[in-house]
């Protein structure tokens, strides 16, 4: 539920504003040291999944026919390098896996009853690893009139997104009564997004009356963001015969909800803990090939999407 997704970024926004903005009496928050930034840091990813379906091709066309769900539970460890100007900021950053198997489970599920469409008839779970994860962005914000009057700079950038899956020792069950197991690996999965994003970042000064101590000049930023995205999936079913394959070619959007707070933690160096929430939805077309079979075809109706949850805490240094 998008709600329980996004509790933490909801938590994070609450606690924030028990204090007092101080930005209404100091002017714009955003560092007035020009220069680089770079942090270092971890992410958790929680409560995430990424998954895509397809309808049957031919009669009697029920959708879906297939679904696949893969859990994103990892921890990702990165950095960011950023340039901040008078009149605008530029940032990179990358992310890679830490860890490689997940405390959930991959689940397939099929509806192939020509008569009951609605009546799941398969469904297996396996154990699942990510092989690597990979996660690359490129964003700048610039200054506008409303940079002094509501803090609020707009925001566009680049973000792209690698996932590498590999399902193994799993147990499958069928609606006629028929379990087995399924030994070894079973399905290597592998994902692409593409995110064209825009939206804006609010950042402020902020006052926390009872941890003034602990969060000296502490700052609250909020940003938003909404992409066009373009994504990718190829799935090699390792158990079946042949090279059977699956690819789905699909596009949509994205919408990207993030709430940070940093404070001082030395003269130089500021701590940084973030929520973050994206949820992903896009359709297009599926490919089926099979070289034992003689088959290669495709078809429209395939969806793919992705909810993304993840806490995080960086490290920041000037220079």
């Amino acid at each position: 539920m998008l709600e329980r997704r996004v509790v933490v970024v909801s938590v994070v926004v609450y606690f924030c504003l028990l204090g007092v903005p101080s930005s209404a009496q100091d002017g714009p928050s955003y560092p007035t040291n020009h220069g680089f930034f770079q942090s270092a840091g971890i992410v958790k990813f929680f409560n995430s999944f990424t998954s895509y379906q397809f309808p049957n091709p031919f009669p009697p066309s029920q959708s879906p026919l297939s679904r696949l769900e893969f859990p994103v539970d990892q921890w990702f460890a990165g950095g960011v390098v950023s340039y901040s100007a008078s009149s605008w900021t530029v940032h990179g950053e990358s992310w890679i896996n830490l860890n490689k198997e997940s405390g959930l489970k991959m689940q397939d599920s099929d509806w192939d009853d020509d008569i009951n469409l609605t009546q799941k008839t398969i469904f297996s779970e396996s154990k699942c690893r990510l092989n690597r994860g990979t996660i690359v962005e490129l964003g700048c914000s610039f200054a506008t009139p409303l940079d002094r009057s509501i803090f609020l700079r707009p925001v566009v950038g680049y973000r792209y997104q690698f996932f590498f899956f590999t399902t193994h020792d799993g147990f499958q069950a069928s609606l006629d009564g028929d379990a087995f197991e399924l030994p070894g690996d079973g399905i290597e999965f592998r994902q692409s997004f593409e995110h064209f994003y825009f939206g804006g970042v609010w950042n402020s000064a902020f006052a926390l009356p009872l941890l003034r101590e602990l969060f000296a000049n502490a700052r609250l930023e909020l940003k938003f963001d909404y992409a066009l995205v373009r994504a990718k999936n190829e799935d090699l079913h390792l158990l079946r015969s042949g090279h059977h394959m699956t690819a789905d070619t699909t596009r949509g959007h994205c919408w990207h909800l993030a709430a940070g707070l940093d404070f001082l933690a030395a003269d130089a160096l500021r701590a940084r803990v973030y929520a973050d929430f994206k949820r992903i939805l896009t359709d297009g077309s599926h490919r089926l090939s099979n070289n034992l079979f003689a088959l290669d075809f495709s078809f429209d109706g395939a969806h793919v999407w992705s909810d993304q949850a993840s806490i995080s805490a960086e490290a920041i240094v000037s220079f």
